[in-house]
């Protein structure tokens, strides 16, 4: 008697786009599904989606271009834009002092929010965090880079991905995502990264597996000058510095010019293959590799060690 294997269950990655949506699958196929240009409206306090049920009937069709039955749907990963999120940067601190480190920043981060929202307590934010603490460098030393989301924020995107029949298994921004394969890179040297996105960018900066600098600020559309003075305001002018995003070949340009070490991408824009936007899909492919690398929490916690998300 022939036995029917059950279908296995395959990790979506999906990134939400001011413009549409993007859904990966492990297998490296993706789908992009346009959506109006103000369907998400980034904000760590504020509801960002537009038509919360368009956007699950966005997601549905993209499941549908890679050819996923619900029988095949595993977990989620969501890639939040950036500005929908508040980070930060801890202190240094060495071996047996990360606990009071992450306190500070993790308390920070919400004093942070609730100024902001007026309405919003650690309690309840407590219930739906889902962003971690990355970790860097050695034992001896190491830095904190936190995330929080207000609870309506998060939820709300979160109920998209349970629309369409997937569990949630975590939570991150689009260019904290890619930094643990980044500073894993930085072991051996002093590195430099920017992440450009059209309306804001992310400079990080790290020394021997160490994240000494992380900053995320607000540029005119495509506006190289603030990326390149916050370069050029690092202290170690001779660290390599890598571009990825909009707009990378110009400020390659310049900062060559200025006799910096630039390593950017090969296309002109700064795409990525496929035409797909260039930290979101490093995001999703970053997320998705990592699937299966720990264990899906038993509930929400505040802090999940040694990731980003």
């Amino acid at each position: 008697m022939t036995r029917l294997r059950r279908a296995s269950k395959q990790p979506v990655g999906i990134a939400f786009l001011r413009g549409g949506l993007l859904v990966a699958a492990v297998s490296g196929r993706w789908a992009r599904v346009p959506l109006p240009a103000d369907a998400v409206r980034p904000s760590p306090t504020e509801e960002n989606l537009a038509a919360p049920a368009e956007a699950a009937r966005a997601l549905r069709a993209g499941l549908r271009q890679l050819g996923m039955s619900p029988a095949r749907r595993g977990d989620a990963v969501l890639v939040l834009p950036d500005r929908a999120v508040h980070a930060g940067l801890g202190a240094p601190f060495g071996p047996g002092r990360g606990g009071p480190s992450l306190r500070r920043l993790r308390a920070g981060l919400i004093a942070g929010l609730g100024g902001r929202s007026g309405a919003m307590d650690e309690g309840e934010l407590g219930a739906r965090f889902r962003f971690g603490t990355l970790l860097s460098g050695s034992f001896r030393r190491r830095t904190a880079l936190g995330a929080v989301s207000g609870s309506r924020v998060v939820r709300q995107y979160e109920a998209v991905a349970e629309a369409a029949g997937l569990a949630v298994r975590w939570v991150d921004a689009a260019s904290l995502s890619v930094l643990p394969e980044w500073l894993a890179a930085t072991a051996s040297g002093s590195r430099v990264l920017l992440l450009l996105h059209r309306s804001h960018f992310v400079v990080a900066a790290a020394s021997g597996g160490v994240l000494s600098r992380f900053r995320m600020k607000l540029r005119a559309a495509l506006d190289p000058a603030p990326p390149l003075q916050a370069v050029r305001l690092l202290p170690d002018a001779e660290a390599p510095v890598e571009i990825r995003g909009a707009g990378s070949a110009e400020l390659a340009e310049a900062l060559d010019h200025l006799g910096y070490a630039v390593e950017a991408p090969a296309e002109a824009n700064g795409a990525e293959p496929e035409g797909l936007p260039p930290i979101e899909g490093a995001a999703l492919q970053a997320l998705l590799a990592r699937v299966g690398a720990r264990p899906v929490p038993p509930a929400p916690r505040p802090h999940a060690d040694g990731g980003s998300g």
